[in-house]
């Protein structure tokens, strides 16, 4: 690959990245655009010096350079975009400066603690001080979880997603010319400034890399045209003992089996109802790993042949739908990720059995040409390993069959937090991973279609009716946990989802349900409203309110409803949970449910059609869910 060609496939592969790191630490899209461009230029007259020295950090510390002297991004003066977050922005920018470049690079840098605080220009334990700190003090100015927030970082994106790349030849030119006479010299201000500061490390800090991370290729190594040969692969190209030891360097790990029976039909993974994807596979190869001493530790690999593309796509396709729709007894759906790669990203999602003991399921996904790849990671309790371990060692996973079957694979990938794939049934509502365990009721959720004309969401307080002319469509559903003879008739959680007719309508909808719970008990002496929250996710917005009612004048009791109303365009979903007693769950539970809520909406693509009346019985789950 010649030098241009090389420079030209990194620029391409992480100018995105770059400007969305820069302008999350300046606050200021225009200035980020700009420093990001020219520090591209400086990498390019560099190119020969940094090209194996891990050039990402050097074009972001160059960038960072560059914003630092700009009156753009001074916090008193950075113009805030319409579609900023500029509540995340001006808490980011109350941060010391080292702080904010550390979060901002582990969120959105694809960098794990040890490589943001070397280029930063920190001890790694100084760094974790540091992280800690800053991230309780995010935490406390947003009112917000890590989860949350992590999410509204990677909604940055959405700003600095439509502005326009130059290409690297342009890039390449301006370099050579000198049309950066002028930056330079303000670059060299900069680097005096900050460096009497003590702001940024000497650009060996900056570009040095620990020797225990694992060596990363030339960018542009694999070709998009890649299908593996699957004639090629054996049992050979399965991970070792060795590479599985990454996920959890403290145990020593071993070899339990390796199985290439394609008759075997029993599950090796918790939520998948077949073993293998493909129904008719060419070839399948699975290996189980299990870690020393006193742990329930254990890996599995999975590879499956396919006789063609379309029938490894639909496979693919089919592993990932049986982690979504995973419908287990206290199963629930954590966090999910994309590991974004030059050719062919990969999925990992991350379940947690709230079983006894607790257990955590990392399982991660992939796909080229016929073949399908998944690795899972089952340990107790509610930390497995770190999602970076995971995604390098799955790409591992990849490129011992990508080289072994004739193709040349990259080994650089960038990790981020995304929301969850689609369900099989009803993708715009909650599905049944998404809901959390209920005290020690070891039964799985079951959801049902109702009649949607009597909204099951509405409560006493917002008498939300989604039936009105402004509503194109409207579905509702209900759920319950099937088969758990001990609660109430009344416990569950209700949804209604309605697109309308347009934004503004639906914007408008909302207004008068938020106006009317705050408003409610001035109308209704026994209702009280506390615990408000307000969510915000890439593309809507909601607010929460558990709504309380005494039951007499006489008694002191009272009755809760946790309620949440969320907008996501012209969509509008309304979630109630109703609890029965001790069968209740936290406020801070209701808020995930409602984010989720908020995620799902984003698949509401096609007007769902109005639901015809049904009598008015407990409802019968549409499927029988698995015990």
């Amino acid at each position: 690959m010649t030098r241009v060609d090389e420079f030209d496939n990194f620029y391409s592969s992480t100018f995105a990245e770059a400007v969305q790191v820069t302008y999350a630490v300046s606050g200021d899209r225009q200035v980020a655009y700009e420093a990001t461009v020219d520090a591209y230029r400086r990498a390019w007259r560099d190119w020969s010096k940094i090209r194996d020295r891990n050039p990402i950090s050097y074009v972001r510390n160059e960038a960072w350079k560059l914003t630092a002297l700009s009156r753009g991004t001074h916090p008193l003066r950075k113009r805030n975009e319409d579609d900023s977050d500029t509540e995340l922005l001006t808490a980011l920018h109350g941060l010391a400066v080292d702080d904010r470049r550390l979060i901002v690079l582990m969120t959105l840098g694809n960098t794990d603690l040890e490589e943001a605080s070397s280029e930063v220009g920190l001890p790694a334990e100084e760094g974790i001080e540091n992280v800690t700190t800053a991230l309780s003090a995010l935490e406390t100015s947003l009112g917000e979880g890590i989860d949350a927030i992590e999410r509204r970082m990677h909604g940055l994106s959405a700003v600095t997603d439509s502005l326009p790349v130059p290409s690297p030849a342009d890039v390449r030119t301006a370099a050579r010319r000198g049309l950066r006479r002028n930056t330079i010299m303000l670059v060299a201000a900069a680097i005096a400034l900050i460096v009497g500061s003590g702001f940024v490390a000497t650009e060996g800090d900056a570009l040095a890399t620990s020797s225990d991370l694992p060596t990363r290729q030339k960018f542009g190594d694999e070709t998009p045209d890649v299908k593996l040969d699957a004639r090629q692969v054996s049992a050979d190209n399965l991970l070792s003992a060795k590479q599985v030891s990454a996920l959890d360097p403290a145990r020593t790990w071993k070899v339990t089996s390796t199985d290439e029976d394609v008759t075997n039909t029993t599950p090796y993974a918790t939520c998948p109802t077949k073993r293998f994807a493909d129904p008719d596979p060419v070839k399948v190869f699975v290996r189980t790993f299990d870690a020393a001493g006193p742990t329930n530790e254990r890996v599995a690999q999975s590879i499956e042949v396919s006789k063609s593309d379309a029938v490894a796509t639909q496979s693919y396709e089919r592993l990932v739908q049986w982690y979504s729709d995973c419908e287990h007894p206290r199963v629930e759906l954590v966090a999910a990720y994309t590991v974004k790669r030059p050719f062919g990203d990969f999925k990992i999602l991350k379940l947690r059995s709230h079983r006894q003991p607790e257990r955590t399921f990392t399982v991660g996904f992939s796909h080229s040409g016929t073949i399908t790849s998944t690795l899972v990671h089952e340990v107790d309790g509610a930390r497995g390993p770190s999602t970076q371990a995971f995604a390098r060692t799955l790409n591992e996973s990849v490129a011992k069959v990508c080289k072994d079957s004739g193709g040349k694979c990259s080994r650089t990938i960038k990790v981020m937090r995304t929301d969850p794939p689609p369900t099989s049934e009803a993708p715009a509502f909650l599905g049944i991973v998404d809901l959390p365990p209920i005290a020690d009721i070891d039964k799985v959720w079951a959801a049902a279609r109702v009649d949607a004309r009597n909204n099951p969401a509405a409560t006493l307080c917002d008498r939300a009716d989604f039936t009105n002319k402004s509503v194109s469509s409207v579905g509702s559903r209900i759920y319950v946990l099937y088969q758990a003879k001990d609660l109430p008739r009344e416990f569950g959680v209700a949804e209604t989802v309605a697109r309308f007719r347009s934004t503004k309508k639906a914007r408008a909808f909302v207004d008068t349900v938020e106006r009317r719970i705050r408003t409610c008990d001035d109308k209704i002496p026994s209702a009280r409203i506390d615990q408000t929250s307000t969510i915000r996710g890439p593309g809507f917005t909601g607010r929460i309110w558990r709504v309380g009612f005494d039951i007499s004048d006489k008694s002191k009791k009272r009755v809760y409803y946790r309620t949440a109303i969320i907008r996501r365009g012209d969509d509008v979903a309304q979630v109630t949970f109703t609890p029965a007693g001790k069968y209740d769950i936290s406020q801070r539970q209701f808020v995930k449910i409602a984010t989720r809520a908020g995620t799902r909406l984003q698949y509401a693509e096609e007007p769902a059609p109005k639901t015809t009346p049904t009598p008015k019985t407990t409802p019968t789950p549409t499927t029988k869910p698995k015990s």
